[in-house]
């Protein structure tokens, strides 16, 4: 897909000696890559699919899916599996046939088509994942702020609302990428060469198709399409990390304020809790630089390319395209692995829907040992836990609305809830003082 606007400003100097050597090293490392391409992202996106869908059925337990943020998650783990889907598809017949001199037409109107849906979806799809991973941001700041387990911020009802409408939104707001795009016949035909010839009649032609920018949208120094490339940069990628990179600093701090406040109302220090706390820290930490790690050059990226197309879209899109596909799946793939290791809850519930019986016995603790950790003025449940992981010195108490009352355990001082919680999984505990 040839692009030329008229007038357009000039990024690169080619008189320049520095100039010429950074494009010719982009060439060299895109033709290094390039053949390699096809089966990273095919590994890529299996892994991906394999682990968003155990993403999905582990998410929708009934002891998960009660949550707000366990909603949004499991909307993005759809959203990903969608992008992924559609790129091996993609993959598929333009790399992994192509690569291998398959003897048909690769370019026909039915394939063109499928390529020009599949951009509108994958941008669609994707956007909405990033726009859903700062909706849970925010979520989670506004549970920490209101500091109530009863607050509507946690209640998946509001979730799926939230996942519906940024849907809706970004489909409507991805539009315009379908509209500045078309598929067009070429004026010449396909015609089997090589040894692919004796596999089809003599005289044999195809028409070929392929995908390229209206005519409409290239008017006026290519105006329109700038101005969709202004707008998918800003709210597709650019404004979703700074909101994301904003949300998960503060709340960050936010952990961080409330673990000095606990740590003062405890008797004794509890070195278990500030590794809970360490983790979560470190764990949203690494959410925020993978998202901002593959999603902010590509924002960066596209506003340059609003200003100077041409150059961008010939010397930077055509030799690193293939790697900003590829960041777009890793970041696509890592929920699951970081969800992982975040939360007990999550591993435990994981291991008892997809593990074997007999391996989940020796992976996790009998549910005789373990018990659900509430601390804070917020009576906030942090996770599942072993009953010796628990800090000495504390009493967990029973509010009245909690069923198992008559199971604290008088010899510890521990209230041992059901790892598997019932109908009555919003009934909360709080520690206080012996």
């Amino acid at each position: 897909m040839s692009l030329q606007c008229e007038d357009d400003p000039k990024l690169f100097d080619f008189n320049n000696t520095s100039t010429k050597e950074l494009l010719g090293m982009l060439t060299r490392f895109q033709r290094f890559y390039e053949p390699v391409h096809g089966l990273i992202c095919v590994i890529i996106c299996f892994f991906g699919i394999l682990t968003n869908l155990i993403h999905v059925i582990v998410l929708t337990r009934p002891q998960m899916r009660v949550t707000a943020v366990n909603c949004l998650m499991t909307a993005v783990a759809i959203c990903d599996m969608g992008t992924m889907a559609s790129y091996l598809l993609y993959i598929y017949n333009f790399v992994l046939r192509k690569s291998r001199n398959d003897c048909e037409n690769h370019f026909t109107f039915f394939w063109m088509a499928f390529l020009l849906v599949h951009m509108f979806m994958s941008i669609c799809l994707h956007t909405t994942s990033l726009w859903l991973a700062v909706a849970m941001a925010f979520m989670r700041r506004m549970t920490l702020r209101v500091a109530s387990l009863n607050s509507n911020w946690q209640r998946s009802q509001y979730a799926k609302r939230f996942a519906i409408v940024i849907f809706i939104c970004v489909f409507v707001c991805s539009l315009p990428t379908l509209f500045v795009h078309e598929v067009i016949q070429m004026p010449y035909m396909w015609h089997p060469t090589g040894k692919c010839a004796n596999a089809f009649p003599s005289n044999t032609s195809e028409t070929i198709f392929t995908i390229t920018i209206k005519k409409s949208a290239l008017d006026h120094k290519c105006q329109k399409f700038k101005y969709n490339l202004w707008a998918t940069g800003m709210l597709f990628k650019v404004i979703p990390c700074v909101l994301l990179m904003v949300l998960s600093c503060s709340l960050m701090m936010k952990l961080r304020d409330a673990d000095r406040k606990r740590q003062q109302l405890l008797v004794s220090n509890s070195d278990n809790k500030r590794i809970t706390s360490d983790r979560t820290t470190a764990m949203l930490l690494t959410i925020l630089v993978v998202f901002i790690a593959t999603e902010f050059p590509q924002g960066i990226l596209a506003l340059l390319n609003a200003v100077y197309t041409t150059d961008v879209h010939h010397y930077i899109y055509l030799t690193l395209g293939d790697v900003l596909d590829l960041l777009s799946l890793v970041n696509s793939s890592v929920n699951f692995v970081l969800y992982c290791l975040i939360s007990s809850r999550y591993r435990h519930t994981f291991c008892q829907v997809i593990l074997p019986v007999c391996l989940t016995s020796r992976l996790m603790p009998v549910k005789s040992q373990l018990t659900t950790q509430f601390y804070g003025n917020s009576e906030c449940g942090v996770r599942v836990r072993a009953q010796n992981e628990l800090p000495t010195g504390q009493t967990i108490v029973k509010k009245r609305s909690c069923p198992d009352y008559s199971r604290l355990d008088a010899a510890t001082g521990h209230c041992t809830l059901s790892v598997a919680p019932q109908n009555y999984e919003q009934s909360f505990c709080r520690r206080v003082e012996k």
